[in-house]
């Protein structure tokens, strides 16, 4: 085995025999774009077709290629070092690797923003964890997984699953010698996935491609239902295989987000949550990361939403879990580091947030499913609604870029375009003190 690679040892993570406790944060909206953090409606697909479109497909390559070198930089990793972050998840999407009319003609257009990042990685001592955050079909059915349908047609295609097998292990191939690589995260997310044998075989085949290349790299294994639900994952051999769990109680019970409810009380929802989700250490007797925690920030309330974090992440530390905090940089949503409102992405997506945002996106979707079933058929139960609802947003993603993307896109000149990529550059950007220094308390910077 070589040396200097993180590796799986009983329950832990180890560098050299000497344990490692991952703190840390995703990256953030960049190699896969979500539609909510960069303040634009549609999929990463569909914001970029409307780049293409409005400004051409020459113009539009040499913008995102700016803002993926761009969006973070030198100063970000200082920062990010003198915090004591000691892993960067990076989210990145499938077609900067694939192209759909030839999917076994693997591309090297990724390793270029991937290598911008991990060298960065290198030269900080921050491990980077590659995060397939996008794959052909969609690995679930919401907009974060760049998906047409609002299906998740990844599980119903096994020639979708064999192109993902054969890109890990063109990626293997290429980052085996890596040291400050710390792991491969598989797919972000899975869900509505409904064949255990689908699912087991393809993490199983997958793992097999990428050992044909790389020996030492952990691989990390995710659930189901948005990686929560870990019933179907059969136990796996391999040495180096840890699991992933994300952390988001308030989607089942959003009353945990009210200042009504008593801290105490909160503590004990979450707790319990964590402890169904810590199981599966005790299943497979393997470490495990929480991959994503988070939550929205807003000005005015966060003192309140710095204790929400708090008690998630005393939760992971208390029980010995690895962490990272979603996300590192967006426009001013879930990101520790954020543009000024008076930069010009702000201005555009502080214009774009008056007629649209993520919340209302939903609402809108529910509300439609509803008016659908009680106009034209019967009500529908609360099961048969919420798989629906993803494929109506998916028409209403259509229907904002159009009518809301584009046009906006339409009243700034291509040289004002271009300079947008500059509002996310360090000098330009703010951050929450508050989540600095309780970072700062868990890592002990």
């Amino acid at each position: 085995m070589t040396t200097n690679f993180v590796q799986v040892k009983g329950e832990d993570f180890v560098v050299n025999g000497d344990k490692i406790v991952f703190r840390g944060f995703g990256l953030g909206t960049w190699m896969n774009l979500e539609h909510f953090m960069i303040g634009l409606p549609g999929t990463d697909t569909q914001i970029k077709q409307a780049f293409a479109e409005v400004y051409g497909e020459a113009r539009s390559r040499q913008f995102f290629d700016r803002f993926l070198l761009e969006f973070v930089d030198e100063k970000d990793f200082e920062f990010l070092r003198k915090i004591g972050v000691n892993h960067l998840r990076l989210p990145f999407n499938y077609k900067y690797f694939i192209d759909d009319q030839n999917p076994h003609q693997y591309k090297e257009e990724g390793f270029k923003y991937l290598d911008h990042i991990v060298n960065l990685c290198a030269k900080y001592e921050i491990y980077a964890i590659l995060d397939l955050h996008s794959v052909p079909g969609g690995q679930n059915p919401d907009w974060h997984c760049d998906t047409y349908s609002g299906l998740p047609l990844f599980w119903e295609y096994g020639a979708l699953r064999d192109t993902v097998i054969g890109l890990w292990g063109y990626i293997a191939e290429y980052y085996k010698d890596q040291p400050w690589i710390a792991a491969y995260d598989i797919v972000n997310e899975p869900s509505m996935v409904k064949d255990a044998k689908v699912f087991n075989e393809f993490y199983s085949k997958i793992i097999a491609e990428i050992r044909k290349h790389d020996k030492d790299h952990i691989i990390f294994i995710e659930g189901n239902a948005f990686t929560t639900d870990f019933s179907m994952i059969d136990p796996i051999d391999d040495p180096q295989v840890a699991y992933e769990f994300h952390f988001y109680p308030f989607v089942a019970d959003p009353a945990v987000l009210t200042h009504e409810m008593p801290r105490a009380r909160r503590k004990e929802i979450f707790a319990e949550a964590f402890q169904e989700l810590l199981a599966i250490r005790d299943k497979y007797k393997r470490p495990v990361w929480c991959g994503e925690l988070g939550l929205v920030f807003e000005q005015e309330d966060i003192v309140f939403q710095m204790e929400i974090i708090e008690d998630m992440l005393d939760l992971c530390e208390q029980n010995d879990v690895s962490w990272a905090l979603w996300t590192y940089k967006d426009a001013a949503v879930m990101g520790i580091v954020y543009p000024r409102e008076d930069t010009p992405w702000r201005k555009l997506t502080g214009d774009i947030k008056q007629v649209w945002n993520q919340h209302k996106e939903q609402e809108k979707g529910e509300a439609l499913v509803d008016y659908m079933a009680e106009t034209y058929f019967q009500p529908i139960s609360k099961e048969e609604r919420y798989p629906l609802q993803f494929r109506m947003r998916t028409l209403m993603q259509v229907i904002t870029v159009e009518q809301i993307l584009k046009p906006r896109l339409k009243q700034l000149s291509w040289e004002e375009m271009y300079e947008l990529p500059k509002s996310f550059h360090w000098e330009n950007c703010e951050h929450w003190d508050e989540l600095e220094s309780l970072v700062v308390k868990y890592t002990k910077a």
